[in-house]
């Protein structure tokens, strides 16, 4: 028999039918994230995960809609040039232009930028190259985030797991802080030492670490409580 495809994958967003646990969490990473500008300058964050699975770009689309709705102006970046998924979510054609004609230098920024809300923007990873690295190793690459950086309170970049590729790594250069996201029964202790490894041999700064999909039901009702209030950024 012939092999199934998969479903599409499908995104738990932040809005007014999400699960009140599910906003919260999120409303609290928000909070952490502006605790930590206060005190240094973070403008732009990466998001990356040990391997597939882990659910990074859900993170990334959910703290970016939730910057949004509280007034930040905010730039959503799919710097994933190999699976780049969040034109998919924000319901774009992969064919949409985005960073790769930036740098090839057949669009500009007014066929690239996506208006999502009136805080929100989104540029997409557009046509997925065969060189990934090369491509966000360009000198113009520096130039597009310092371009970001100038248009919004936050600049959030979805990237590839850090542990299978180089990507991310490649990428930590231009941006203020990384965020690494996990999830219980996929990602191993072995894993996230060696993304840990890998940012830090590029002086990449890790701001923290995201448990996604931290299931609530099956924990004790104490803990269950904190986590779905203060660290669960599930996606479930």
């Amino acid at each position: 028999m012939p092999k199934k495809k998969s479903a599409p994958r499908k995104l738990l967003s932040v809005g007014a039918n999400a699960p009140f646990p599910f906003v919260e969490a999120y409303k609290s990473l928000r909070t952490n994230l502006e605790f930590l500008s206060a005190t240094a300058n973070y403008k732009t964050i990466l998001f990356t995960s040990s391997v597939p699975e882990e659910g990074k770009s859900n993170v990334a689309v959910n703290l970016a809609m939730t910057l949004s709705a509280a007034g930040k102006q905010v730039v959503l970046v799919d710097a994933d040039l190999r699976k780049g998924t969040l034109a998919y979510y924000m319901h774009l054609k992969k064919s949409h232009e985005g960073i790769t004609n930036l740098l090839a230098g057949t669009a500009d920024w007014q066929d690239v930028i996506v208006p999502v809300n009136q805080n929100l923007l989104f540029l997409p990873a557009g046509l997925l190259p065969p060189n990934p690295v090369e491509m966000l190793s360009r000198k113009k690459m520096g130039e597009i985030f310092d371009y970001l950086k100038n248009r919004a309170d936050y600049v959030l970049v979805d990237t590839p797991p850090v542990s299978v590729v180089t990507d991310a790594a490649v990428l930590s250069r231009y941006v203020d802080g990384v965020i690494l996201v996990t999830r219980p029964g996929i990602t191993t202790i072995q894993g996230a030492q060696l993304s840990k490894r890998n940012l830090e041999a590029v002086n990449a700064h890790i701001l923290g670490v995201v448990m996604n999909g931290y299931d609530v039901k099956h924990s004790s009702h104490k803990d269950g409580y904190y986590y779905s209030y203060s660290y669960d950024y599930s996606n479930q």
